[in-house]
């Protein structure tokens, strides 16, 4: 199963750096620009999924409206709450860059944080759940950037971490079997 995640445009907290974890923040005026140019490179390339699935945040489904709307209006957008971002608890609102230089330690754990290991878990039974429905399907995620980071650390745990940058708007092909995931494609924008 071939599956496109996208990270959605950036927000306001984008913008000030701020960790956002679970707050619902909506798209501002650049990430409704990010996903409007994410939906036209998609519908350059001729990309038609078969099914859409999101965040249930609102900076993730608005990426996928937009998105949608070039590629394939019909599909309707199926909430999946295993492609939240991670939960930062305690640490959300925080400044990113020093935080995230604490909590994004190898077997960092602290209540009310999201381990590596539980993002990584939750996200591939999410996956495990697509593929069950949807074999053998185009599928595209609009999610978040640890989401994304979750699925290529899985796929090749010796190459990406967690401290990679991922932009808004970028898109990330990966193919699942139902257990393995393979990095195919990645295409960023500046």
């Amino acid at each position: 199963m071939e599956i496109v995640l996208v990270r959605h445009g950036e927000t306001t907290a984008n913008t000030y750096k701020l960790i956002q974890g679970w707050t619902d923040n909506p798209l501002n005026e650049a990430g409704i620009l990010q996903a409007h140019e994410a939906g036209k490179y998609l519908k350059s390339i001729n990309y038609k999924p078969d099914v859409a699935y999101t965040s249930p945040l609102s900076r993730a489904y608005d990426t996928g409206e937009i998105i949608l709307s070039y590629i394939n209006n019909s599909l309707s957008l199926n909430h999946d709450f295993h492609f939240i971002e991670r939960n930062f608890g305690p640490f959300e609102h925080h400044e990113a860059i020093p935080t995230l230089e604490k909590v994004l330690v190898p077997g960092f754990d602290e209540p009310g944080f999201e381990s590596d290991k539980m993002i990584q878990s939750r996200v591939l039974l999410g996956l495990k759940n697509i593929y069950k429905y949807h074999k053998g399907e185009k599928v595209i995620i609009f999610c978040h950037s640890h989401t994304i980071k979750s699925c290529l650390i899985l796929a090749e745990p010796e190459t990406y971490t967690y401290k990679q940058f991922i932009n808004n708007g970028s898109i990330h092909k990966i193919k699942f079997d139902g257990e393995k995931i393979k990095v195919l494609d990645f295409h960023f924008y500046p």
